[in-house]
């Protein structure tokens, strides 16, 4: 038995680990995908948020609430997307609630202001409110509240879901 003859069979192996691009120090760590949550979780965590803030206000009630609709996270490959959604809340103490409201979110409060303006996000996109505002953003999405400057009334809630993955 010769030696000889196997020695390229041995070597074919290797070469074709070469040629697929593997090498003994090639990284073994694969990077965790950036989002975890599919669309349908982000969306259920952020309606979490929203019964939050909606139980917040004295007699609170959703009011004319929109269907959510999905778009795109911007600078995202595709199947990256999020919610958007409005809705209403009705109120028989806004100016009581909206400070408590502020206290609870502390550093997740990026914006506040009592007349009508546009409405800077961290992303950098703007929306124009009318009376007063408080915007809070964390880790589950944007929540702006717009808001007569009155005891009661109606709060306009915006709602931008973080973004997750169409599956």
């Amino acid at each position: 038995m010769r030696t000889t003859r196997f020695a390229p069979l041995l070597a074919l192996p290797l070469v074709l680990a070469a040629l697929a691009g593997c090498s003994p120090s090639a990284p073994t760590d694969v990077e965790p995908p950036k989002f975890d949550q599919s669309m349908n979780e982000v969306r259920d965590t952020a309606d979490d948020v929203v019964d939050k803030l909606v139980d917040a206000f004295p007699a609170g009630e959703r009011y004319a609430e929109a269907d959510a609709n999905a778009y795109a996270c911007s600078g995202e490959d595709d199947g990256i997307g999020h919610w958007l959604w409005a809705l209403g809340i009705t109120s028989t103490d806004i100016t009581g609630t909206i400070p408590d409201l502020q206290a609870e979110y502390g550093d997740a409060v990026t914006s506040t202001g009592t007349s009508s303006q546009d409405v800077e996000y961290s992303d950098g996109t703007t929306w124009p409110v009318t009376g007063g505002h408080t915007l809070i953003e964390d880790e589950t999405g944007s929540y702006l509240l717009s808001y007569p400057m009155s005891a009661e009334g109606v709060v306009t809630l915006r709602v931008d879901t973080a973004c997750g993955v169409l599956r």
